[in-house]
């Protein structure tokens, strides 16, 4: 029986633990905290109550306001001194030290109390709030400690209603000890309390901590020097204020009704129902009303609801108002107020959160209940009681008026937190003022040519910058570099002696050559014609160029003949003067059409290659159709793409007619919208909102991220809530469906690549939802959340940042999708239409039509490896596919799901363009019924799982691996054989597939590699001197990718680029925290 009774309480502790939305590995930690809330609340109750009931029974209302003033000045005193080592010591540490002085003063209270000694009841009326101030305080920064923004916003209603309970159980509880013990007894009991408060805290100190963003190197940053902390106090410092005049006021109309002993049980009656109220109100509405309108409208209840019954105390000055308007105080400000207030310290970094807390909470808190006495003594004996509420109503409305200004502020802090840059982060483009100018300037001068390329880039971009002497001057420097780039940073205006443009045209730099050119035939015209015509003949090309295109747009008539001359001279000449034909025409630009395209049909490849690459500098409209043609070509896709970005608007309409071709490639259709984004203009921006219903949800990403760059470069306004709410429930149901049929799939089909495609979907779908998001909010904060979501350690704020910034309806719908809740919670808290689930062998059978023939293939894979009854009828279906990826994938399905086949299905595929799927389909021919899947050639999909093991491409998704992997090849190497020799310069990468290999340097063996390990992986980047030598010590085969290869893809495949990048950035900063804490 008693383990039944464990087993239903087990039962019981889950259920609550769900309907609170609490996670495994939560459920201690928001126990202890909540004990540790009620306890504190518990002292910060209970001691307002002996002090209230102590000192107003014994001191003139008049006297009050002084205990206010002086409760600030020694509230401020107490938070410099805490400030200094609060974020030293170790929490728990903290509040024991807290607990013993705190402990020790109150039992020494009562004494004195005993003792009748009159000046104790004003010093513990300060004293006592002061310690439990301070208690509230660390129990808050402890709790931040040990949740992200996220967790806070989710877990802190649960935890903050310990608060309303500790009122609830102090104020019905205490009329009762009163009558028993007497008043003064209660201090004992608050004594108990607090040592209680310092063993819980003790008890937290083993629990994990938020891990967060390695912190910036350096001293601590100021805390009032944030415009964030200084409106936080602001708001704090106006709320208290006008908080404690009310106070004032309901103390003054409950003295006059009741007194003594009477006055005591009125309090804590009052405290109980208020605790009661709001009790009820925070379990059940706050997480509701924070959840769907946000941290501004928690700010905005308590000013609300405190202002309306001050102004209506104007007018009925009983005491049925004013406990309402003290409800507002002790009812919403320790519930959904005070919650709202601790979600706006998340943002704050860890090294000064404490610090931080200690200046608003136990400084600025203080100082506005002194600065509210001050105010109460100045006019406490001017005006009566309800005359006050004409001050408190005035100070209501500039209190809600920060309101606003502080959730901004809030918004952007937030933002911050998802940038290693800090504020600078969504700053616009920096402004360059006087003295920024100034400094730049000052670098022309220096003698490091990096510094001085630097400053001639930056004033060479600003239109204000004019420093013509001192560029002149750079002319004469020993770096060409700076030679040039001074001759291209010069006004066209700014006198410059000819001598030295001159001399400048004899430099022994090509660079500086060319660079003088363009200059000279700029401002001199036809009198350049004869020194241009000199150059005409320079040994280097690009000089030779500028020259002729200089004669021909700027020297007149004369340079124009001279020039046309030399035109025609190499547009008739051998293909190296054909490629230099069309370079020239490239810089001559909108005149040079028709002989540009008779180059673009040149015999020669290098000839077409060149006139393409000039195609960008002519922009002409009648070139769009061929350049059309040539996207479809992945070897020449990229040049063709920037030539009609070069033809601009009028290029859009055969651009958009890409995307709605059935018979363009896929290939093409994701590489249409980058080029789209890069034509900002009001129909570019229309044409792809009309696409954004793409059935292929990566070209709708694709569509969404070139919508969002166009939104900011047009100034376009926000789309309406209603579109954005439209798109991002088609995006949510589509993807919740795909999930839910998932959970049911997942035991059935383990293929890894299909677990890790499903996954990388999902997170694609995060993006396209924040893109769509970022169609009608704030673009830059929604960029960071975009490229914080995938780093566990950023993506709680990351979400609160996206909660910060949406409308309560957009909210709802689109925070449970983002949610770590089980899929059917989160599609009814969106209240998500899903359609019809399929089931497991459905879902494979939709992923076989999918669009995007890498998801075809992982899933014509899983089919394979989990001997599905449908896989012979999908490869059937999928060899003739246009993708040959997918016809890859679905020869070794054949194989091993339908072998008698293979003769009839396979052997059309000999014939096959792809030169791979030709090798895979004889590889099928030779295969028998006995071969295992190992025993066959690598697939693909295989080679992306070698990949994959580098640590080069061990950050790139699979997806986007797939072209480098069909390119990639196998190698064998003999036992002994060197694979790669110490010294000799390297351009290749090899990846173990079986074998050992062993690695020495200078003759000493120094590793041994096997399966799925590397080498040579730097010098496909750098094609640098191997660093060591790689011998086989068996029989081994390598997978092998050249540099050529390598970067050909790479131009493609911007993916792969991303993740090399942040694998070299990684291993940079491990780098430098190595030297740092090494040094």
């Amino acid at each position: 029986m008693p383990e039944v009774a464990s087993s239903r309480t087990s039962e019981v502790a889950e259920g609550l633990a769900r309907a609170l939305g609490m996670k495994v590995g939560e459920r201690r930690r928001s126990a202890l905290l909540f004990l540790y809330l009620f306890l504190a609340s518990a002292v910060f109750i209970l001691g307002r109550t002996v002090r209230d009931t102590l000192f107003l029974s014994r001191y003139s209302l008049s006297a009050l306001p002084w205990m206010f003033v002086l409760y600030g000045v020694v509230s401020a005193i107490v938070a410099v001194a805490y400030g200094r080592f609060a974020d030293k010591l170790p929490r728990h540490v903290g509040t024991a030290g807290t607990v013993a002085l705190g402990g020790a003063t109150y039992l020494l209270t009562w004494g004195l109390v005993r003792l009748g000694i009159a000046w104790i009841y004003p010093v513990f009326y300060v004293w006592s709030e002061v310690v439990a101030n301070l208690l509230i305080v660390q129990f808050w920064t402890l709790a931040n400690d040990l949740h992200d923004a996220r967790a806070a916003k989710r877990l802190f209603p649960i935890i903050g209603s310990a608060r309303v309970l500790g009122v609830v159980v102090v104020g019905t509880s205490t009329g009762a000890i009163v009558r028993r013990l007497g008043t003064p007894q209660l201090l004992f009991v608050l004594v108990a309390m607090m040592i209680a408060v310092a063993g819980l805290a003790r008890a937290l100190r083993q629990e994990p901590r938020v891990s967060a963003p390695s912190a910036t190197r350096g001293p601590a940053p100021k805390v009032f020097g944030s415009p964030y902390v200084r409106a936080l106090a602001a708001l704090v410092l106006l709320t208290f204020m006008t908080l404690t005049v009310g106070d004032y006021q309901f103390k003054a109309i409950a003295r006059a009704t009741y007194r003594e002993d009477a006055l005591a049980q009125f309090f804590s009656l009052f405290y109980a129902a208020t605790g009661i109220v709001s009790f009820l109100f925070q379990v059940f509405l706050t997480p509701r009303i924070l959840g769907r309108f946000g941290v501004g409208y928690g700010m905005a209840l308590m000013p609300v609801v405190f202002g309306a019954a001050s102004a209506t105390l104007v007018g009925v000055p009983a005491l049925p108002v004013a406990t309402v308007m003290k409800f507002a105080d002790n009812g919403l400000q320790y519930t959904i107020h005070e919650t709202s207030l601790q979600a706006l310290y998340v943002p704050f970094p860890a090294r000064v959160k404490a610090r931080t807390r200690a200046l608003l909470d136990v400084a600025v808190k203080p100082l506005a209940y002194g600065a509210g006495g001050l105010l109460l003594v100045g006019l406490s004996s001017r005006l009566a009681v309800r005359e006050l509420s004409i001050v408190t109503s005035a100070l209501v409305v500039v209190w809600l008026g920060l309101v606003p200004v502080v959730r901004r502020l809030y918004q952007r802090t937030l933002a911050h937190t998802l940038s290693a840059l800090g504020p600078m982060a969504i700053e616009e483009e920096p402004y360059l003022d006087s003295a920024g100018r100034a400094a730049l300037a000052g670098m022309l001068e220096s003698p490091d040519a990096r510094l001085v390329l630097l400053a001639l880039e930056h004033l060479g971009g600003d239109p204000r910058a004019a420093h013509p002497e001192v560029v002149s001057k750079l002319l004469e420097h020993a770096d060409p570099r700076v030679r040039a780039a001074a001759l291209r940073a010069l006004p066209a205006d700014a006198p410059v002696p000819g001598a030295a443009l001159e001399a400048r045209l004899h430099d022994s730099s090509a660079e500086v050559r060319a660079a003088c050119v363009r200059r000279l035939s700029r401002t001199r015209g036809d009198e350049a014609v004869e020194p241009l015509r000199a150059l005409l003949d320079d040994p280097d090309d690009d000089v030779r160029v500028a020259a002729c295109a200089g004669l021909m747009r700027s020297c007149g008539v004369e340079g124009s003949l001279v020039g046309a001359a030399r035109l025609g001279s190499l547009l008739e000449g051998t293909p190296d003067a054909r490629v230099e034909a069309a370079a020239l025409l490239g810089e001559i630009g909108k005149d040079a059409y028709i002989p540009l395209r008779r180059l673009l049909d040149d015999s020669d490849d290098g000839v077409r290659r060149a006139a393409l690459k000039a195609s960008a500098g002519v922009g002409d409209l009648r070139l769009v159709p061929k350049l059309l043609g040539l996207l479809d070509d992945r070897t020449v896709r990229v040049r063709a793409g920037q030539a009609l970005v070069a033809v601009g608007e009028p290029s859009v309409p055969a651009l958009l007619a890409r995307l709605s071709d059935a018979g363009v490639p896929r290939d093409t259709k994701l590489y249409v919208p980058r080029l789209l984004r890069s034509i900002a203009s009001p129909s570019t921006y229309d044409g792809l909102l009309s696409h954004l219903t793409s059935d292929d949800s990566h070209v709708r990403l694709r569509i969404l991220a070139a919508l969002v760059k166009l939104r900011e470069a047009t100034g376009r306004r926000p789309e309406p809530l209603s579109f954005v709410r439209k798109a991002v429930e088609h995006e949510a149901a589509s993807e919740l469906r795909t999930l839910l049929a998932w959970e049911t799939a997942r035991s059935t089909y383990t293929a890894p690549l299909l677990v890790e495609s499903l996954a990388h979907r999902a997170r694609r779908a995060e993006r396209r939802i924040v893109l769509m998001l970022a169609l009608r909010y704030d673009t830059a904060a929604l960029r960071l959340v975009r490229d914080r979501l995938g780093d566990p350690r950023r993506r709680a704020n990351a979400l609160e940042t996206l909660d910060s910034l949406l409308e309560p309806s957009a909210r709802a719908l689109v925070m449970p999708f983002f949610d770590d809740a089980p899929l059917p919670a989160r599609i009814a808290k969106a209240s998500l239409l899903v359609p019809e689930v399929p089931k497991p062998d459905a879902l494979l059978r939709e992923e076989c039509r999918h669009p995007n023939p890498f998801v075809v293939a992982v899933a014509l894979d899983a089919l394979t490896l989990a001997k599905s009854p449908i896989v012979a009828e999908v490869a059937d279906e999928a060899l003739s596919h246009p993708s040959p990826l997918v016809r890859e994938a679905a020869i070794h399905a054949v194989v091993f799901a339908d072998f008698s086949r293979v003769r009839e299905l396979v052997s059309p595929l000999l014939d096959d363009p792809d030169p791979t799927v030709v090798a895979h389909a004889r590889e099928a021919l030779r295969a028998t019924p006995d071969d295992r899947p190992e025993d066959c050639m690598n697939t693909t999909l295989e080679k992306i799982f070698f990949l994959k093991s580098t640590s080069l491409f061990g950050h790139v998704e699979s997806e986007d691996l797939a072209p480098l992997a069909r390119v990639a090849t196998i190698e064998s190497f003999a036992k002994g054989q060197k694979i790669v020799n110490e010294g000799e310069i390297g351009d290749r990468l090899y990846v173990i597939v079986s074998g050992k290999v062993s690695v020495s340097r200078k003759g000493e063996r120094v590793a041994e590699l096997g399966p799925g390990e590397a080498v040579g992986e730097m010098a496909i980047l750098d094609a640098s001197p191997r660093s060591a030598s790689a011998t086989a010590e068996e029989e081994t085969s390598a997978l092998c990718i050249g540099s050529e290869e390598f970067y050909e893809i790479l131009h493609e495949q911007v993916e792969i680029a991303e993740g090399v990048i942040r694998m070299l950035t990684q291993r940079l900063r491990s780098t430098l925290e190595g030297g740092a804490n090494g040094a």
